[in-house]
């Protein structure tokens, strides 16, 4: 039986007997096949009842997840003023603090509703979110659930707005990057995923430094390389924080992989710098989230040798797996409801190297 519907008649199930002892079962429940807009759905729906403990609990996934889905719910709930708590009401406060770190527009606008209300107490949390607005940026917006620390975050946006930001054709570095670093992809198997993000480096039996590997600073390539995490030895999804002066180190030193007639003056000066580089560059068309060729083109990076290594050891700042959400976006995918697909938000990134020597 699909567990969407072994989900939903257990949920129901746990409404229907209105057993406080019961709805506990709500966080042990199966949740494969359930995209987080779902199970939003289910939160808001259990929150609404009054005859449990689980309400402390459901604001708090409100506030981590920061779905703008949830706006318009919670000022509902607070501005009703029936959820059921202390007086001083703490429940409320993470609800308020929900809608802030919502950070739309919309969910401003509650705040600014509830911060003129006559209810003093929900007026004072609203205010002082709002006090704290510019503050609290980094808190603001969707990003990809990690553990640790909230640096380790990615940045989400709708795919629909996504894709009609970035340049429909030609030659971009398109990448997730902050002032000092960048984000760039790989997918392996388990043994080499699991020794990388407990090492938070290469290395381990199953991995070997006699090759060269390839890194991709763009999530929709990775997501067509990988087949999101559905292809062998490519179930484990990546994210690697580099610097970014060692990500304009390994530019530096990149050379095509096939000879560019409009770049490289002579076919033996090119394999002469291919024989004496560790660094491989191509750009290859990019793809939508169904593995449709783009006229735009991504780059991708391959390294081998003593680049390799340092890579590995020293230049890794960061390793999350991000393969949860990968296999969560999935679900979009496979039941072609890109209206609902959040992306890293990626912007073009400008380099340092000399632009025609990589083919901007």
């Amino acid at each position: 039986m699909d567990p969407r519907v072994n989900f939903d008649r257990a949920f129901t199930g746990m409404l229907t007997s209105r057993d406080p002892h019961r709805v506990w079962s709500y966080s042990d429940l199966d949740r494969t096949g359930i995209t987080e807009r779902e199970l939003r759905v289910y939160d808001q729906r259990l929150f609404r009842e009054r005859w449990h403990q689980l309400h402390d609990q459901l604001a708090t996934n409100f506030q981590y997840e920061a779905h703008p889905d949830s706006a318009a719910f919670l000022f509902a709930e607070l501005i009703g003023g029936e959820i059921p708590e202390f007086d001083y009401k703490p429940i409320s406060r993470k609800c308020v603090w929900a809608l802030a770190d919502i950070g739309t527009e919309e969910a401003r606008s509650y705040l600014l509703r509830l911060a003129g209300g006559e209810d003093e107490i929900l007026a004072g949390y609203a205010r002082k979110r709002l006090d704290n607005w510019g503050r609290e940026r980094s808190r603001k917006g969707r990003k990809i659930k990690v553990s640790g620390s909230s640096g380790n975050r990615i940045e989400l946006e709708p795919y629909l707005s996504y894709k009609d930001r970035l340049p429909q054709a030609g030659r971009h570095l398109v990448a997730y990057h902050t002032e000092e670093e960048i984000v760039v992809y790989q997918a392996y198997n388990h043994a080499i995923a699991d020794f990388a993000v407990a090492n938070q480096q290469f290395g381990g039996a199953a991995f070997s430094y006699n090759r060269m590997s390839w890194i991709k600073p763009n999530f929709l390539w990775m997501m067509y390389r990988c087949g999101w995490g559905q292809k062998t030895n490519q179930e484990r999804v990546l994210a690697i924080y580099l610097r970014r002066k060692d990500w304009e180190d390994i530019l530096q030193r990149a050379v095509f992989s096939s000879f560019q007639p409009d770049i490289h003056q002579r076919e033996e000066t090119w394999r002469a710098s291919l024989a004496n580089s560790e660094v491989r560059l191509q750009w290859d068309p990019d793809h939508d989230p169904y593995g449709n060729p783009l006229r735009r083109k991504a780059i991708q990076i391959g390294i081998k040798g003593q680049t390799l290594r340092r890579f590995g050891t020293e230049m890794v700042q960061r390793i999350v797996d991000i393969t949860p959400f990968v296999l969560r976006q999935k679900l979009y995918v496979d039941r072609q409801e890109l209206q609902h697909l959040e992306v890293p938000r990626e912007t073009v990134l400008q380099v340092q190297r000399e632009q025609g020597a990589i083919g901007l």
